[in-house]
């Protein structure tokens, strides 16, 4: 199952529109102010909408809310403005459920809109990754210039598949040991950082394969554009 959250950050219309080309989805969930893109760019199959509904126009709510009363599709999950998670938390936890539910081998959670000029809402965004992390399902937060997942174990970058030129490791955890990299710029063997160390930011791929491995902790991989 692959699943899509469109949350209500900053969003390229152009990139988005690009990856949506790329990309099938299962579900798409829509968070608060991500509904306007959802509902303009005709984003399918919205099948749930989630949010105190602070931040989208009144009338486009309104559609879809006509559409559940008539439907029961897509399910409206609507919430206190004054609650102790923010939309896209709920929204997270709930693609996080419907991919525990399902039997497909493949899970995956993508995140559009969770970047942006809002700092706090981005460093929540990128540590709640950890939910489906702990869960086993794989996911990533993508915008024009980044592709944002979790790593621990090892990662197989192909130069054809890479998203950026940069490739940078951040401590999630308060030490990451056994950090080998290969097939880029500044390789390690076997080295350890700990939580604000910025060694293993703005790295580059030196050739068709990198290999990423992180031994112990949990790293947050970013692929970069600019």
């Amino acid at each position: 199952m692959k699943i899509l959250l469109v949350t209500g950050g900053t969003i390229d219309r152009a990139f988005a529109a690009e990856f949506l080309e790329k990309h099938a989805f299962d579900k798409v969930i829509a968070v608060d102010g991500g509904l306007k893109f959802v509902h303009e760019q005709g984003v399918c199959p919205l099948t749930d909408i989630v949010g105190d509904f602070d931040t989208i126009e009144p009338e486009i709510l309104e559609t879809y809310v006509k559409l559940w009363e008539a439907k029961k599709v897509p399910v409206i999950h609507k919430f206190n403005p004054e609650k102790d998670n923010t939309d896209t938390d709920i929204a997270l936890r709930l693609a996080i459920e419907a991919c525990e539910q399902c039997a497909d081998a493949v899970r995956e959670i993508w995140m559009l809109g969770a970047t942006g000029s809002r700092l706090d809402h981005v460093l929540a965004n990128i540590t709640m990754l950890l939910l489906p992390y702990k869960a086993g399902i794989d996911a990533w937060i993508m915008d024009k210039n980044n592709r944002i997942s979790l790593l621990h174990g090892t990662r197989i970058i192909k130069k054809e598949d890479s998203f950026g030129k940069y490739i940078s490791l951040i401590p999630l955890t308060s030490q990451l040991r056994g950090i080998t990299l290969k097939g880029v710029k500044y390789p390690l063997n076997d080295h350890s950082i700990s939580l604000g160390d910025s060694l293993c930011v703005s790295n580059e791929l030196a050739g068709d394969v990198a290999e990423l491995t992180v031994g112990d902790g949990i790293a947050v991989l970013l692929e970069t554009r600019d």
